[in-house]
């Protein structure tokens, strides 16, 4: 490879002579500027599939509702103000250990905060009919959890209804007087009252009157 200079004097202080160089350099193989600009826009697809997934918004709802100011904030999560602001407005995505510190800065766990930042698409679904003892449920299922609309005559008994797919399960009394009989205690719950329970121990709904109730099963 041939590389042209050319060369000027000048005088420098101290009364020396140096040259100003000036000459072609090499240009860059062309197998390179492709390679990065692959690389490029490889990032560039990471970071926009991010923020189609994430929206770090939330972090900028949370810090304002314990009236922090960004400057505030970030003092208090040992963090810089550029990165605070740029990560709230979804210019950049930060790494696990900044989102430990923002996390840690609002009092909350580093996977609640991902949780509460992630893009969640609405849903549409078809419930599917259950019917267990004399009961009948209408349900729908989405992440994490599963909801139950049920219905019962008086005197409708289901002995430990095998709906229960998870570990937990609420119950809440929409209309007339449920009877939950379970492990060695017996509940009586009324429109409005509610009651959790772990589905591991036997339990049985007695539908007192005429009921309406809503079961949501979840995981510990």
């Amino acid at each position: 490879m041939v590389v042209a200079y050319s060369c000027r004097y000048k005088l420098v202080r101290g009364g020396c002579f140096m040259s100003d160089r000036e000459g072609t350099q090499p240009a860059r193989e062309p197998e390179n500027v492709e390679a990065e600009a692959e690389r490029r826009a490889a990032r560039k697809k990471r970071a926009e599939a991010v923020r189609r997934k994430y929206d770090f918004g939330v972090i900028r709802t949370l810090r304002q509702q314990k009236g922090l100011t960004i400057e505030k904030f970030a003092k208090l999560c040992g963090l810089s103000y550029a990165p605070i602001s740029r990560i709230e407005t979804n210019l950049i995505k930060p790494n696990l250990e900044t989102l430990d510190k923002i996390a840690e800065g609002l009092g909350i766990t580093t996977y609640n905060l991902v949780a509460m930042a992630e893009r969640r698409e609405a849903r549409k679904m078809r419930s599917r009919e259950y019917r267990s003892g004399g009961f009948t449920f209408q349900s729908v299922g989405f992440e994490g959890v599963e909801i139950y609309l049920g219905e019962g005559r008086r005197g409708a008994v289901a002995n430990d209804p095998d709906l229960h797919t998870k570990d937990f399960a609420t119950i809440v009394v929409r209309a007339g007087l449920l009877e939950l009989r379970y492990h060695d205690k017996v509940f009586s719950i009324g429109p409005g009252e509610a009651v959790s329970f772990d589905c591991v121990f036997p339990h049985q709904y007695v539908a007192v009157e005429d009921t309406e109730i809503v079961v949501v099963l979840h995981s510990r």
